[in-house]
């Protein structure tokens, strides 16, 4: 699983809110205007809460449940409502760069969604389950299922590396949906995971993404490529001018402080040589200094340049990461022999 630091240099497509939770009423209007379509219509009552979750009704939608785009980001094979407080990005694929995943992020927490073709008879939720579990307790985590809003879930504890080094373990909680010809996976990291406060936030931008599986055959565990949003590329060669600019500010002013700093420096050897100092006897200390003798009484002035590196004052040169979309190793569905 990607990490995702908060310094990652990925394009934010919708801007972070300040506090940490995102509830329901914070997803703008889906609704659409001027569409005479039919829409799957939900029972009342929270679908997993109050009633059994009933994917047709209550989401995530297939193309041919929900054809409008309604307001969402368009992803090709996923379209994502959009959440006020979410920020969004694309996962790549490893050597060749294409878009395999798709990142929300809510506050501190991480939802990743990946959608893969299926066999028209039957779903993978119910195979993929134990192979997921059994890789994560071969590599030392664990996992277990329990009964969540949308069906049997996986609770993990993945193993992972504290900054001291030593081992640390994170919870995760894997979701599976089988729709007409795919299936989604959704894992979600962070408070979320076990929160289920702020997990609510999650499933009910999940509830309404649609996928777009498309008619082509495909093998079943494909991954369904997904499609840059339009204006992403865009966005992303602004990002990377700004952190430019931003970087070559700041390389600006280390050189002009390290110069102001050398020329005071030399100022002050040429006037301790020179028998003119700012303190009583500091020229007499710099001559003695300088042809050998013992340094300047203690009471003397000292150079700010002259002090002890700890003393003085910092300001290295911060090397800014490159605004570029971020490889991951986002784990792809695991092969099933049968279908080879």
């Amino acid at each position: 699983m990607p990490d995702h630091p908060k310094d990652d240099p990925t394009v934010a497509l919708f801007g972070r809110r300040k506090k940490k939770d995102l509830f329901e009423e914070d997803l703008l209007s889906l609704d659409g205007e001027g569409t005479d379509a039919p829409r799957p219509e939900p029972a009342e009552g929270e679908p997993g809460v109050d009633r059994d979750w009933v994917r047709a009704e209550d989401g995530p939608y297939d193309h041919g449940e929900w054809p409008e785009l309604d307001g969402r980001l368009d992803l090709g094979a996923l379209r994502v409502p959009i959440a006020r407080g979410m920020q969004i990005r694309l996962d790549l694929e490893q050597g060749t760069g294409r878009p395999i995943g798709v990142t929300l992020t809510f506050g501190a927490s991480h939802a990743q969604l990946q959608a893969f073709a299926a066999p028209r008879s039957f779903g993978l939720w119910d195979e993929l389950r134990p192979e997921i579990a059994r890789g994560l307790v071969d590599t030392g985590g664990a996992a277990e299922v329990v009964q969540g809003a949308m069906g049997k879930e996986l609770k993990a504890r993945m193993p992972g590396r504290a900054p001291d080094g030593r081992v640390s373990f994170q919870p995760a909680r894997f979701i599976g949906v089988d729709g007409p010809r795919w299936f989604l996976r959704v894992v979600v990291n962070g408070p979320a995971a076990g929160d289920e406060k702020q997990l609510r936030a999650i499933l009910s931008v999940l509830r309404r993404t649609v996928v777009v599986r498309g008619d082509e055959p495909r093998p079943p565990r494909e991954v369904l490529t997904l499609t840059p949003p339009k204006g992403f590329e865009e966005a992303m060669a602004k990002e990377a001018q700004a952190r430019q600019a931003r970087l070559q500010r700041e390389r600006e002013a280390e050189v002009a402080r390290v110069a102001a700093k050398t020329q005071v420096l030399r100022t002050g050897d040429a006037t301790g040589v020179a028998g003119v100092g700012v303190g009583q006897g500091a020229g007499q200390g710099a001559a003695q200094v300088a042809q050998g003798g013992q340094a300047a009484p203690a009471d003397q002035t000292a150079d700010p340049a002259s002090a002890p590196q700890g003393q003085q004052e910092q300001s290295p040169v911060r090397d800014l990461p490159t605004p570029e979309p971020e490889l991951t190793d986002a784990p792809k569905a695991p092969t099933n022999p049968d279908f080879q």
